[in-house]
């Protein structure tokens, strides 16, 4: 599907509530407890029953139970028109009422409210306008985010993305982008080369790296939805580049630069004056940088003191120290979104693991087990999750996983797949 008519899609829904919204939380963020929800049947006019049931009620049944937060009722349901104490009695703290209505030019309107059925009164009312080009499904994701949203205090991710490396060919990868629940595959590269390594700012800008030219080169947008362009080296070669990732401001891309001894460092590229700083220098490689959230600080990997570790610096190069401290080979940090916990691998017996790091505990914590290979960990906007990729099915594929390591999903069977990103949007 071609990108402007994905931005079609993301313009067309507009969100507007209906009445007074309470701000209260139930929920916090980090809280183990989950809220059990119940959802009637869709009051439905102009709109297909078979449609709604598969790409709207399912769709939204899965969002809300991989949210960590809110677990469907799905047994011993009332009817549809029982009482609130009903549905009560049956386990459900809020029952969940909508009406999907299409209009004679195509367009829908999706009324959402929910109920708090000890209290027997709403505790949630949205109305969602979107027009006719705009999937069912999407509507689903952004009823589950708010429904997240009104319960934790923090928008649910079932509306994100993934951005990734697939290859096509032989000697030919390029970046796609698939929806939270690996629906809407859309390519956003066609370089007919290597293109690897994407990442994508705040505002939406991607950056990467492409052969395209011969040389590996940086090349993305300078701006929110403009042309893709070379961004480093600006002239002649730059040397084995790799690696580029945004700062949170997105003013500064953070990437790897290699020399002819087989030695790279970390360096950071100004945007707006064109100017690169290399932040190490030694012999040895330092790779995969990552920033923190408040864009003082880099993790990154490097074989300094043998094997490859995690390590940590000010975005200047200044003091420098190890973070990882088990373990022969670790690598591929990943920062998570509000900067208290760092994802790696860490390899043994030959298979990588996924690992996180809590910061303020000074520990490691093992999420994945198994044969299989786990790989190129990234968190989802919401912290809840991870992104990664594993050959627990022969190719590379994608994969989620929560933080205890118990729930993970396949995201997609596409084969060939690596350098995962979970971003809010594009």
């Amino acid at each position: 599907m071609p990108r402007f008519l994905v931005r079609t899609f993301l313009c067309a829904l507009v969100a507007a509530g209906l009445g007074a919204q309470q701000t209260e939380v139930v929920l916090t963020a980090t809280s183990s407890a989950k809220l059990v929800l119940a959802m009637t049947s869709p009051k439905l006019t102009g709109v297909d029953e078979a449609l709604v049931a598969k790409e709207f009620t399912a769709v939204l049944k899965r969002d809300l139970d991989e949210t960590g937060v809110i677990a469907m009722l799905q047994e011993r349901l009332p009817a549809d028109s029982a009482p609130a104490k009903a549905w009560r009695e049956a386990g459900a703290q809020w029952l969940l009422n909508t009406k999907l209505v299409k209009s004679v030019n195509g367009d829908l309107r999706l009324d959402a409210t929910a109920l708090d059925t000890a209290a027997d009164k709403s505790v949630f009312t949205r109305t969602y306008n979107a027009n006719r080009i705009v999937p069912v499904r999407y509507l689903a994701h952004y009823l589950a985010d708010d429904l997240v949203g009104r319960l934790t205090g923090e928008k649910g991710v079932a509306s994100s993305r993934i951005v990734f490396v697939r290859q096509i060919s032989p000697g030919v990868k390029e970046i796609f982008q698939v929806d939270r629940d690996g629906a809407g595959l859309i390519q956003l590269t066609r370089h007919g080369s290597l293109t690897l390594s994407p990442t994508v700012a705040a505002d939406g800008r991607l950056a990467y790296v492409t052969y395209k030219g011969g040389a590996p080169e940086i090349w993305g947008q300078r701006r929110k939805d403009g042309p893709h362009e070379k961004l480093y080296p600006a002239s002649g070669a730059g040397g084995m580049i790799s690696s580029p990732m945004w700062s949170p401001d997105g003013k500064r891309l953070a990437f790897v630069q290699g020399d002819r001894r087989g030695n790279s460092d970390i360096m950071t590229l100004d945007l707006a004056a064109g100017r690169a700083r290399r932040l190490t220098d030694g012999n040895g490689i330092n790779t995969e940088p990552t920033w923190n959230p408040n864009g003082n600080q880099l993790a990154f990997t490097s074989d300094r003191e043998g094997g490859p570790q995690v390590f940590l610096m000010q975005d200047d190069g200044s003091n420098l120290r190890r973070l990882t401290g088990e373990g022969t080979y670790n690598a591929s940090p990943a920062w998570s979104p509000n900067g208290a916990m760092i994802a790696y691998v860490s390899r043994f017996e030959g298979k990588f693991d996924l690992f996180v790091y809590k910061l303020g505990e000074g520990k490691a914590y093992q999420i994945t087990t198994g044969v299989s290979t786990s790989e190129s960990p990234t968190w989802s906007p919401d912290e809840r999750r991870l992104v990664f990729t594993s050959n627990r099915f022969g190719s590379s594929q994608l994969f989620t996983t929560d933080l205890s390591g118990r729930q993970i999903l396949r995201l997609s069977e596409l084969p060939g797949c690596q350098s995962p990103r979970w971003i809010r949007g594009r």
